[in-house]
């Protein structure tokens, strides 16, 4: 009687492309892993600087005055609060009463130009700067609230 099998050789066939066939399949889930890991990085990066952009374009606009602190850092002046910037190497800070919000990118070529109509503090016309090779520039028009303090 003659039992119906694989040879041997057969055996190990089937091993060998099996473990090519797992091998490929493993080094794919590697690749699209990292590739995902790196969009979600990218991701954060770009919805971190939108944040950042539109944030302090509305603190921006909605401050009734902007006061320069010192060559780093703005004061904005709202109808209920105080929001302060703080612009470091590494990152930005944003403090609100007791929260603070970090953005990890640096702020670099800072120019905040203040108004020379002001003698007591150092109102802020426009801050230019740029994050992440892009230029930003904030503009805070006064109108009759400068010539009044004159």
């Amino acid at each position: 009687m003659k039992i119906k099998a694989f040879s041997f050789l057969e055996i190990m066939v089937a091993i060998v492309i099996s473990g090519v066939v797992m091998s490929t399949a493993y080094s794919v889930y590697i690749f699209v892993n990292q590739q995902y890991i790196k969009l979600n990085t990218i991701k954060a990066d770009v919805r971190d600087y939108f944040e950042f952009s539109s944030t302090i374009s509305r603190d921006f606009e909605l401050a009734k005055k902007v006061v320069k602190t010192n060559d780093y850092s703005i004061s904005m002046e709202q109808t209920d609060k105080i929001i302060n910037y703080q612009f470091e190497h590494e990152y930005v800070l944003r403090n609100i009463n007791f929260q603070t919000d970090t953005f990890f990118f640096s702020a670099t070529d800072i120019l905040i130009n203040t108004i020379a109509e002001f003698k007591e503090e150092q109102v802020v016309d426009f801050v230019k700067m740029k994050v992440k090779d892009n230029d930003f520039s904030f503009y805070k028009n006064y109108g009759a609230i400068a010539k009044i303090e004159e």
